[in-house]
């Protein structure tokens, strides 16, 4: 099962994807992309940091 089928219902007549827990309507490929920056924004979200020397 991919990531955008979890909270996505598809509409075959008008070829769009559509959120069940808000207003979002796209299509697959701004749904992807979508998906792509929340994964590039938040992949560190549940790394603890503990040194803060760079």
């Amino acid at each position: 099962m991919r990531d955008l089928d979890m909270d996505m219902f598809y509409d075959k007549d008008k070829k769009e994807y559509y959120c069940i827990r808000c207003q979002y309507v796209g299509t697959e490929e701004d749904v992807l992309e979508k998906n792509q920056m929340a994964r590039f924004r938040y992949k560190d979200m549940m790394k603890r940091f503990t040194n803060f020397e760079f």
